[in-house]
């Protein structure tokens, strides 16, 4: 399937980061792909977009949906979204949350975490899989970006920037609001 900007709510959906997940996939051809943090779909479904174009691939996207406390999409919803897209077969739904994802982490070629990031969760991230990250796996993360730092929730909560993560070697590589993050392998 060729890309489109998926019509799903989302803070990636206006400035289309949906292209640069599905150019990734693309360009990186991951046989698994994990993503924590799904609420209503928007990037599973771009990402599932570019492994229908590569006919293969599977994605694992792991999400507390009803039961997030705060905003949320539902199991049902989303997949609605992968059926009516038609990749509904690349995507398996998973109700996990990611403390319970870090405890024992999986093997995957790419990972993408959208969940509220702040710099303690991009740093707990990276312990958990620099293995995988030096081995040759991506990850990619929401946010990372000055901008993105400075959000409303980000200020009332206190949190932690992630421009402060200890130790976590990434770049910024679409700064379009909300902006999207890779972590490097070290050098």
């Amino acid at each position: 399937m060729k890309y489109i900007n998926p019509d799903i709510e989302s803070s990636y959906q206006e400035n289309d980061l949906g292209q640069t997940l599905y150019n990734i996939v693309l360009e990186r051809k991951p046989k698994k792909i994990v993503e924590i943090g799904v609420l209503h779909g928007y990037s599973t479904v771009a990402m599932a977009m570019a492994l229908d174009e590569l006919g293969e691939g599977r994605i694992i996207a792991y999400d507390l949906f009803e039961d997030y406390k705060f905003k949320h999409g539902t199991m049902g919803a989303v997949q609605a979204q992968l059926e009516r897209y038609g990749i509904a077969k690349y995507v398996t739904l998973v109700k996990k949350d990611f403390d319970e994802w870090l405890a024992a982490p999986e093997q995957f070629d790419l990972l993408h975490l959208d969940i509220s990031n702040k710099g303690d969760t991009i740093e707990r991230l990276y312990v958990a899989v620099k293995d995988q990250v030096e081995s040759g796996a991506s990850v990619l993360f929401e946010g990372g970006s000055a901008e993105r730092d400075e959000v409303e929730w980000m200020e009332k909560f206190h949190a932690r920037s992630i421009r402060s993560a200890q130790g976590v070697p990434f770049q910024v590589i679409d700064s379009r609001f909300p902006s999207l993050s890779e972590v490097r392998k070290m050098s």
